[in-house]
């Protein structure tokens, strides 16, 4: 059984990923609201470490509950989404042997993305935290569509010094956000960045 180290592009093209390594109302305003502004950042943001990753958490949009390898509750918007895409990514791709399936089930919206992800991930092993060094570093997102049941955000990541972003879409259920991975051969294909012109700023 290998041991999975997560690349920068496998990060966020998690099947692929995890098989490589086994083998509203018009305000009359042009403004954005609050609410739906998709170029403001998350409110309040600290970052605190896990699996060797620093990972961001905001007192307005979430994170609200982080339990061992479990983050939960972010608020219905883009600045929740943008943050649960993140969460819900690194953790499913550093999620240790054994916790791995309770975060898939629990950050995961249900589908052949999800199934495909159980049965690859099986066939590898993430026995402890990301060698020093080797974590992907989050940089900043970017909206590609939006609504409050439904986000697809470009992902960016520094890993290795290289930069890049991928796409990945997030579901609201009623209560939380959560990753709809996609179905096999329908992976995101990371784009490498010159910088982060046009993404919303999350360095640290």
């Amino acid at each position: 059984m290998k041991h999975l180290r997560t690349p920068l592009l496998a990060l966020l093209a998690l099947i692929a990923a995890v098989t490589m390594a086994a083998c509203g109302s018009d305000s009359g305003s042009d403004e954005p609201s609050a609410a739906t502004d998709t170029t403001a950042p998350p409110a309040q943001v600290t970052w605190v470490s896990w699996q060797g990753a620093r990972l961001p958490v905001s007192a307005t949009d979430g994170p609200a509950k982080v339990t061992g390898d479990l983050a939960t509750g972010y608020s219905n918007t883009p600045q929740g989404a943008a943050l649960a895409a993140f969460q819900g990514t690194i953790r499913l791709s550093l999620a240790p042997d054994e916790s791995w399936a309770q975060v898939a089930n629990k950050l995961v919206a249900p589908g052949t993305g999800r199934d495909t992800y159980a049965v690859n991930r099986a066939l590898v092993s993430v026995s402890g935290p990301a060698p020093q060094g080797t974590a992907p570093i989050v940089r900043g997102y970017k909206f590609t569509s939006y609504s409050p049941q439904r986000a697809d955000v470009s992902l960016a990541v520094e890993q290795d010094g290289t930069l890049a972003a991928a796409q990945q879409t997030v579901v609201w259920t009623g209560a939380d956000w959560r990753v709809l991975l996609p179905e096999p051969g329908h992976e995101p294909t990371p784009t490498p960045l010159a910088n982060l012109e046009g993404f919303v700023s999350l360095t640290e």
